[in-house]
């Protein structure tokens, strides 16, 4: 995705969003490039998905927002990273007391981090911390084809 592709997303999305929500974003509304100033000063997203069983699934993920694509994480052996490999479609919310963003999508694999090491960087360059993952982490990252936010 590029920035223009998540603002017409928003844009879409608000279109078809219900008259109560239209109103309550319609005067505090963030354009894409806020959301990607908001997902990379909060970095952490949960991440709903649906079992083997069809149970719902809610995991914590770092995640970024790299010209226009969000981006996140799953760590080997974790049920997130099972479940988007059965099923990768996702809902992903980001929040803190002062906004709330929140993404429905298809998560696609970008491949394992640690063959990743340009969006690494990256991302790294995003973060407040300095970093995007943790030394040495050997887990996937995803992007989300976002389908509403």
């Amino acid at each position: 995705m590029t920035v223009d592709d998540l603002q017409q997303a928003l844009d879409t999305s608000l279109a078809a969003a219900s008259p109560l929500t239209r109103s309550l974003f319609s005067g505090s509304r963030l354009r894409a490039g806020g959301v990607q100033r908001f997902i990379n000063t909060v970095m952490a997203a949960t991440v709903a998905t649906v079992t083997a069983d069809s149970q719902p699934h809610a995991a914590v993920a770092l995640v970024a927002c790299h010209s226009g694509t969000i981006i996140f994480t799953a760590s080997p052996r974790s049920v997130l990273l099972a479940n988007l490999r059965r099923n990768p479609i996702v809902a992903l919310t980001v929040t803190n007391p002062e906004h709330d963003v929140i993404v429905r999508g298809r998560a696609d694999v970008l491949g394992k981090a640690a063959d990743l090491p340009l969006l690494i960087g990256q991302l790294r360059r995003l973060s407040k911390k300095g970093r995007f993952i943790p030394e040495g982490w050997h887990g996937y990252l995803y992007a989300v084809d976002v389908k509403t936010i």
